[in-house]
């Protein structure tokens, strides 16, 4: 399992499809497999899974990546699991981290295009 937690300027509506475009375009065989958007006082939650075939793994890894307005800023958590090889303990947890690597570097990007928000 591999985790992320980070914080953005900007609005949920605009944040989240930017995030799924850029997870889904950084990694050939990803898919988006459910989402959940929820309102709140504070501007809402969106809850997004993912899923993709990690080739050096041989398998498949799943992403969950939730993302919370809060005033102007956006707090987002990505969360890899699966992937992993063993039965009792966590081998080659590498598929686990490129699948993160993809959302950091969309989280980047965002933080580039939007400076303050």
């Amino acid at each position: 399992m591999a985790t992320t937690t980070r914080t953005v300027v900007g609005q949920l509506s605009e944040v989240v499809p930017f995030l799924e475009a850029g997870v889904l375009g950084r990694s050939r065989s990803a898919s988006a497999e459910a989402a959940v958007d929820l309102g709140t006082s504070a501007g809402g939650i969106a809850v997004r899974g993912y899923e993709r075939f990690s080739m050096m793994g041989n398998n498949r890894v799943g992403m969950s990546v939730t993302a919370i307005q809060d005033g102007p800023y956006v707090h987002i958590v990505g969360i890899t699991l699966g992937g992993s090889q063993a039965m009792f303990l966590k081998l080659n947890t590498i598929g686990e981290e490129e699948f993160l690597a993809t959302l950091n570097s969309t989280i980047s990007q965002w933080e580039e295009e939007h400076p303050g928000g």
